[in-house]
């Protein structure tokens, strides 16, 4: 347990020893100007602002009022154990302090299962960041580690594959845990600050995997990104997938037009520790469909854009004789509702969100994932099992995405739809060239790509 993040020397520093009570008021009130849609126009830089995704725009209501309920849950949550102290058990305190708690919140982010998930949603299809969770949580309790994950607003525990999941409200801010990882969500990190506090524990990591920030970020406004300066310097480390990702959050979080110190820290403490990428079957060309393209993604991620050029994509492989299929391995209305998607035609099917022995049946199947998406990924973890099945992207050269041309996957410049097209047709119309390419990006996949157990390990060893 004393080894989980190593013998990590934190330089962040910890909460300030008397409350900042100044610190709720600006993030309350941002909260509420991203909520009516207004901006902190004094503060900001002078360069041209730049506008919310669609991605995030649709949701910024949603996302704006789940931050608030979130800060307002932790809030009590340390008010109320600080309260009870007095009726917890040595036993309990005992079990805690050889515990790698991971906190993922009370299931207000978009998307999210309000009722929390656990172990069993990999069998009915679960998001990506819930998979992380998930399999890095069974990674380490298969060292012998004791592995609670706090998240949701479940009404009972559960125990599944070595791993405790427990209701967030049974997270006690006021214990001594032997090691606390804070899953993407900062607003634990921000009461600690407001209240002078610190969890009490030897290793707190805070694991930022998900885009949904950058713009957050943005769009708050310079009180805000103040705030979350202050949240993320009372972790020990920040932890993230890739290097894009880590230079991309320290850019929106240090703007030039803020007034900071420059965060020379806090860049120097992020680490980077990529996710691993599972592994189903022993990919080969036996059952695959040259003609074939998956979504695997939630459709808000560019399907849309895919849409316009499936046309182009029917015609290269219906004019050499071929069967041209899109299966889309998601909810039909994306995560957060929208409206439904016009579907072009019979050959683009909606199977639904399946779990990893559908989907993998799919992966055996399909030979391409066209992915035009204008969000800066911080990983992709459905790109890489793609790549590490056969099924090859072809993406934006944007943020993390960037890396799987670095094993042989065709990247276009972002935004360049007729580019990421065009490299699109050249592949369908040429099934040998497709299968080369796809034998290329397996041999480098296969070196590139750890597998779960290899990232429990580095989370052990990290800075050590």
């Amino acid at each position: 347990m004393d080894r989980l993040f190593g013998g990590f020397q934190a330089n962040l520093g910890r909460p300030p020893t008397k409350p900042c009570w100044s610190l709720v008021v600006p993030t309350v009130a941002v909260a509420c100007a991203v909520l009516h849609g207004r901006s902190d126009r004094k503060r900001r830089a002078p360069a041209k602002r730049r506008r919310l995704l669609p991605l995030y725009a649709s949701i910024a209501l949603k996302a704006a009022a789940a931050f608030v309920l979130e800060l307002a849950c932790c809030v009590v949550a340390w008010l109320w154990y600080a309260a009870t102290a007095r009726r917890r058990d040595d036993a309990t305190s005992e079990a805690r302090a050889r515990e790698v708690a991971f906190y993922c919140g009370f299931g207000f982010v978009p998307g999210e299962r309000r009722h929390g998930w656990d172990g069993s949603a990999l069998a009915e299809g679960i998001g990506g960041s819930e998979q992380c969770a998930i399999r890095l949580a069974r990674a380490l309790a298969r060292t012998g580690r004791r592995v609670v994950v706090y998240g949701g607003r479940r009404r009972t525990a559960t125990f599944v594959d070595g791993v405790i999941y427990e209701p967030a409200r049974r997270f006690d801010p006021r214990a001594a845990y032997g090691a606390v990882v804070v899953w993407r969500v900062p607003q634990l990190l921000l009461v600690q600050a407001v209240l002078g506090r610190t969890l009490r524990t030897p290793r707190l990591a805070y694991w930022i995997h998900d885009g949904a920030y950058l713009s957050l970020l943005d769009a708050a406004g310079a009180a805000f990104r103040a705030a979350i300066r202050r949240a993320v310097r009372t972790a020990d480390c920040a932890v993230f997938p890739s290097r894009e990702m880590r230079l991309a959050q320290f850019e929106a979080l240090f703007p030039d037009g803020d007034a900071h110190d420059g965060g020379a820290d806090v860049l120097d403490s992020a680490i980077v520790v990529p996710h691993g990428v599972p592994r189903y079957f022993a990919p080969g060309d036996e059952t695959r469909r040259d003609g074939w393209l998956l979504w695997p993604v939630s459709v808000e991620r560019g399907l849309d854009d895919l849409l316009k050029i499936v046309p182009r994509l029917r015609n290269a492989v219906v004019s050499r004789g071929g069967d041209f299929k899109l299966f889309v391995c998601h909810h039909e209305r994306g995560y957060h509702g929208g409206r439904a998607l016009s579907k072009a035609g019979d050959d683009v099917i909606f199977t639904g969100l399946l779990p990893p022995e559908r989907l993998a049946t799919m992966l055996r199947a399909c030979s391409l994932f066209v992915f035009p998406s204008a969000v800066p990924e911080a990983f992709s973890i459905s790109a890489w099992e793609c790549a590490a099945h056969g099924v090859v992207p072809l993406v934006y050269e944007l943020g993390a995405l960037a890396a799987l041309g670095r094993v042989g996957c065709p990247c276009v410049a972002p935004g360049d739809l007729d580019g990421l097209a065009s490299a699109a047709e050249a592949l369908l119309a040429d099934p040998a060239a497709a299968a080369a390419t796809r034998a290329d990006v397996l041999a480098r996949t296969t070196v590139a790509a750890r597998d779960w157990d290899a990232t429990a390990e580095a989370w052990t060893t990290v800075g050590g």
